[in-house]
């Protein structure tokens, strides 16, 4: 798995565009509100390593964390993220506990789909709030519950403007973005 980096006060602008921080004019001037970025890797339960971009905001009001998982074309097409969305949160969560130094009181799931999800794009930008159960052996996804949302919706439950993928991942060192 990635090492995510701290995440640095969303009101300083020195801090804009760096890895695990906010970014140019869309950064949050909230300051109850933290930001983390991070290509995450994860084990799919059938098919192996995979990884994923993960941008969360955690309320240090209320503890919630949003989280916006997107799809990346880097992955192999056997490793998607909601065919196995358990092991996704079982790996994105010690990194966001990291990140933030607390443990979540709540985190709203939410995949993302657009043109940096597949070598060959279909359609338009989606996002899907996945539900989650957690049990022994880690979260589990139903199917059931799900719903999907536009992109204003999302970026009013992170507090900020969602940056385009292809931003996010031109600041992160993996190997995943790299050429």
């Amino acid at each position: 798995m990635s090492t995510p980096t701290t995440p640095n006060s969303p009101t300083d602008p020195s801090n804009h565009g760096n890895h695990g921080g906010p970014s140019g004019s869309e950064g949050s001037t909230n300051p109850t509100l933290r930001y983390f970025e991070d290509v995450v890797d994860w084990r799919h339960r059938r098919a192996g390593r995979a990884h994923t971009l993960v941008r969360a905001v955690h309320s240090t009001t209320t503890g919630r964390v949003v989280a916006v998982v997107s799809e990346l074309a880097s992955n192999p097409d056997d490793r998607g993220v909601t065919d196995d969305f358990g092991s996704v949160a079982d790996a994105v969560l010690p990194a966001l506990r990291r990140a933030f130094g607390a443990e979540p009181v709540e985190v709203f799931w939410i995949a993302h789909f657009g043109a940096f999800s597949y070598h060959d794009p279909t359609g338009p930008e989606s996002f899907t709030q996945i539900l989650l159960t957690a049990g022994p052996n880690g979260h589990v996804d139903d199917l059931t519950g799900d719903r999907t949302f536009t992109v204003r919706d999302v970026e009013e439950l992170l507090g900020r403007a969602l940056e385009p993928v292809d931003r996010v991942l031109a600041r992160i060192d993996h190997e995943a973005t790299r050429g």
